[in-house]
């Protein structure tokens, strides 16, 4: 990976009974994107039964003299990839990163049974959360 490329945080809200029932569901999603999951984390005490999987995959967006605009495109594209539904959403950006909120449920519990909202984000430069991404385990990268 360079400097210019872009990497993908979805993170998908979903009723589970527990963290593999929470990662099974987004097993068509993955399968459909390509996308790997990173982490499941239990957030019950804000909804019962309520599970964040994260997953993550390279944008084929590469930044150039304007990170923003490359930000946004890799959000919007990977958003209209999910399907004939799924329309152009707004996005905000503030580099690094840009984002996008879907919260239509009948919508989306078409590629996660179960979910409730899905959150997409693309980072330029390096991964803040350390998803995992070949870039955080790259020979420069301090831990």
């Amino acid at each position: 990976m360079s400097d210019d490329d872009l990497v993908l945080l979805i993170t998908v809200v979903v009723e589970a009974a527990d963290e593999h029932q929470a990662r099974a569901a987004c097993d068509a999603l993955s399968s459909r994107t390509g996308a790997r999951v990173l982490d499941a984390r239990d957030c019950s005490d804000e909804e019962p039964n309520c599970w964040a999987v994260v997953i993550t995959e390279p944008s084929a967006e590469k930044t150039t003299h304007n990170v923003s605009a490359a930000l946004a495109r890799a959000v919007r594209t990977f958003v209209r990839g999910l399907g004939d539904g799924f329309t152009t959403p707004r996005v905000a950006c503030e580099p690094p990163t840009a984002w996008t909120v879907l919260d239509e449920p009948e919508l989306i519990n078409g590629l996660v049974p179960g979910a409730e909202r899905v959150l997409v984000e693309a980072w330029a430069g390096d991964d803040p959360f350390g998803a995992g991404t070949p870039r955080d385990r790259s020979p420069g990268r301090k831990t």
